[in-house]
Formats: structure tokens, C-alpha cells, sequence
């Protein structure tokens, strides 16, 4: 550790250091391509859900049938029966839909990720930093500093 601190100033003399600082919920919510990935995504998702959200009618419709009171004690029981196994099949779907919702969240994650990373090897050939940071990470910076539209402009013409 002393050998770093004492290694730094001389290093700073001898390079001047470049630093940036880019902003990744912005570029999520900015950037055409991530856009497209969450159009991807939500369509893949939109197909995933449609039965769990026939198996929530199905179940509104037995609790109506049920609730008007109109059938036999038989059937009665029949229905209350088919309604407590829909409803486990209803829970065990929406399990599925979440963890699915989580994958693909990775997933896109993931994607925009790699993306930027390449983005900021660019931009780094481009105008040569030393050193490029996740805003997150930093407690306080100069918005001369911050790279995020480049990187956004970059994203934007690469996809």
C-alpha cells in the first residue's frame, strides 16, 4: 500500500491522467438500442404471461359461478375444489413469470453491458483516457467529466 501512494505522485508527473464518467441509468433510459432490447423484451414477455393471465380469469369466473350461490352442495364443492387447485396453478405460474421476468432482466442487462464495454474501448482509442468510471462509484465529479452523451452517441449510430 505505501509503495502505491509514494508510486502515485510520480506516475501523475509523469502522465497526465484523463478521467471520464459515464452514467449507465442514463444511457438505459436513453439510448435507442436498449430501447430495442426492452421492446424484445417486453414482446417475449407479453407471450410468457398469457397464460397465467387466462388461468386469473378462469379463477374470476369459478369465484363468480361460486359466489352467486346457485349450484348444488356438490358442485359447490366440485368448484371450490377446481378454484384451490387454479389458484396453486395461478401462484406456481406467477413464480415462473417473475424468475422468467429476472432472466430476461439479466439477460438485457447483460447485453447493455457488453455493448458499453466495447463503446468505452472506442471512445477510449477516440481520446485517450486513463481511466473511466461507473457514476455510481463516485462520490462527486466535475459534469466536464462525464462522457455519457458521447457514449449515448455512440451507442445510438452503432445499433
Amino acid at each position: 500500500m505505501l509503495c502505491v501512494v509514494l508510486l502515485v505522485p510520480a506516475l501523475l508527473r509523469a502522465e497526465t491522467l484523463k478521467i471520464g464518467i459515464f452514467d449507465i441509468q442514463r444511457i438505459m433510459s436513453e439510448a435507442a438500442p436498449v430501447n430495442t432490447y426492452r421492446q424484445r423484451y417486453q414482446s417475449t414477455l407479453e407471450l410468457k404471461r398469457k397464460p397465467f393471465d387466462q388461468t386469473e380469469e378462469e379463477l374470476k369466473q369459478l369465484r363468480e359461478q361460486i359466489d352467486k350461490g346457485k349450484l348444488k352442495p356438490e358442485e359447490q364443492m366440485a368448484k371450490e375444489e377446481e378454484f384451490a387447485q387454479k389458484v396453486l396453478v395461478a401462484k406456481h405460474q406467477k413464480e415462473d413469470l417473475e424468475a422468467e421476468v429476472a432472466k430476461m432482466d439479466r439477460w438485457m442487462k447483460a447485453q447493455v453491458f457488453k455493448d458499453i464495454s466495447a463503446l468505452l474501448e472506442e471512445l477510449n482509442k477516440k481520446e485517450d483516457y486513463s481511466i473511466i468510471f461507473e457514476r455510481s462509484t463516485v462520490a462527486y465529479y466535475k459534469n466536464a467529466i462525464d462522457v455519457t452523451a458521447k457514449i449515448i452517441e455512440l451507442y445510438n449510430k452503432k445499433k
